[in-house]
């Protein structure tokens, strides 16, 4: 479901805590911490969560891991969190959560913080439940995954050791005071450079502002920049060139789909419902910076390309005093529409090129299919079934809001529906419609995995 997003990146290393409900210590008995280091290594390796530092207290579990997949930390603690309730709950004759909400995590810059963490983990308290004796004395731990950074201290294990120990004996209350900072708050345990270079890349703004009105769903730069009526007077000597490339559509954050296409669409891309005078079933293309649906080549990053954007540079318009009645309307100031090249769209006597032809055609089979989806979208809406969703990262304070002012079927609100509606909805396929669209959410996380892409 559409929520709040953590920033995962594949192949980056994060700092993470666990913490118990306050004051029950449930890590108290050494068999129940190693049960649950048990588990650490197990699912570590299941989910391939490469562990540098830990440290396993009476009342949480804190360590520093590579993600080598953007969910590979999310599964791990998933899988970590749920079967230690179930042991301690069933062990202790208990029910409920043993946790204090969700985990938090910070994603750490490991070029210049990766050993003040690791050692900021193993100095929080004196206990044999740690990575210290194999990170400082060598000993075995089928836990610990040494980083690629830690193994360059040295060609030797003993040189490796001598020079990790120098971050114990340099700590400081400044940087042990950041680290906790950036944790607790779930910021970017990094450099300011490091966090300006991340939000180029990813597109997204990662510092720590001022709360206000997150900004919602935003009409993006329009995909039509002067669209007229199409007149055979008017464009007689107008031509349209074939469509190479998307660009004209780089700046879109959502688009418009049809019923039809929500297999295709979301198998990458979120489908939602955008409310407003005209509701509309669309696909989510952003995070809130560019559109990552379209690579630097132009080109959409699937073999399927929505029927809104094929339609271009053409579109189709309802008379005012009939609906019924529709026009076909062209973008003058296209970049495909020109006078010196491409076909023309009007024979010298007026009548409609081949090129126009199809053209018109297309249109009008899309607008079918528009037309229907715009009624099964109303009926969804006003059915009262609809709950306002966002994404965003970080917690509390430091919670940035990507992207909201979109809308989800919400389970629960469907299910009280009556059983004559629900059957009605079943029939006319609606309830496949929406377990389609339920689906896709998923791919929220696509849409990070997108954003790391362009980063690399």
């Amino acid at each position: 479901m559409a929520r709040k997003q953590r920033i995962f990146i594949e192949n980056m290393t994060y700092h993470v805590l666990l913490n118990c409900l306050d004051h029950m210590g449930v890590f108290e008995k050494n068999v129940d911490k190693e049960f649950f280091l048990d588990l650490v290594a197990q699912y570590s390796q299941t989910y391939d969560v490469q562990i540098h530092s830990y440290i396993l207290d009476k009342e949480y579990f804190e360590f520093l891991a590579t993600s080598k997949l953007v969910d590979s930390i999310p599964k791990f603690m998933q899988s970590l969190g749920r079967l230690y309730v179930n042991y301690y709950n069933k062990k202790y004759d208990r029910s409920g959560t043993l946790w204090q909400g969700r985990y938090k995590s910070s994603l750490v810059e490991y070029k210049n913080y990766l050993f003040d963490v690791m050692s900021f983990i193993e100095r929080r308290t004196k206990t044999k439940y740690s990575s210290l004796d194999k990170n400082l004395f060598d000993k075995k731990n089928p836990i610990i995954t040494y980083h690629d950074e830690y193994k360059k201290l040295g060609y030797t294990q003993e040189d490796r050791i001598k020079k990790y120990k120098t971050f114990f004996d340099e700590n400081t209350k400044e940087k042990d005071a950041f680290i906790f900072d950036c944790l607790q708050k779930q910021k970017i345990t990094a450099s300011k450079e490091f966090i300006k270079k991340l939000e180029d890349s990813l597109g997204l703004a990662l510092h720590s502002k001022k709360r206000g009105r997150p900004k919602k769903i935003k009409k993006d730069k329009k995909m039509y920049k002067n669209l007229q009526i199409l007149d055979k007077e008017k464009h007689k000597s107008l031509k349209v060139s074939d469509m190479n490339d998307l660009f004209f559509a780089k700046d879109l954050s959502i688009l418009p789909v049809t019923l039809g296409e929500i297999t295709a669409v979301g198998k990458v891309f979120p489908i939602v419902f955008v409310d407003g005078k005209n509701p509309s079933l669309s696909a989510l293309l952003s995070l809130g910076g560019e559109n990552l649906a379209i690579n630097s080549e132009g080109k959409w990053i699937t073999n399927y390309v929505p029927l809104a954007l094929r339609k271009y540079p053409f579109s189709v318009a309802s008379v005012k005093d009939n609906v019924d009645q529709k026009i076909i309307m062209i973008d003058e100031d296209s970049s495909l529409v020109s006078k010196s090249k491409g076909k023309l769209l009007f024979k010298k006597d007026g009548s409609q090129s081949e090129l126009l032809e199809n053209a018109i055609k297309f249109l009008m089979d899309n607008e079918k299919h528009v037309q229907i989806t715009k009624k099964m979208v109303k009926e969804i809406v006003d059915s009262g079934i609809l709950e306002e969703r966002e994404v965003a990262i970080g917690e509390g304070d430091e919670k940035k809001v990507l992207v909201n002012g979109f809308k989800v079927v919400d389970r629960e609100k469907l299910n009280k529906l009556s059983d004559d509606i629900l059957a009605s909805w079943a029939r006319r396929g609606i309830i496949l419609i929406i377990e389609e669209h339920l689906k896709t959410l998923d791919n929220i996380n696509t849409l990070f995995e997108l954003a790391n892409q362009r980063q690399q």
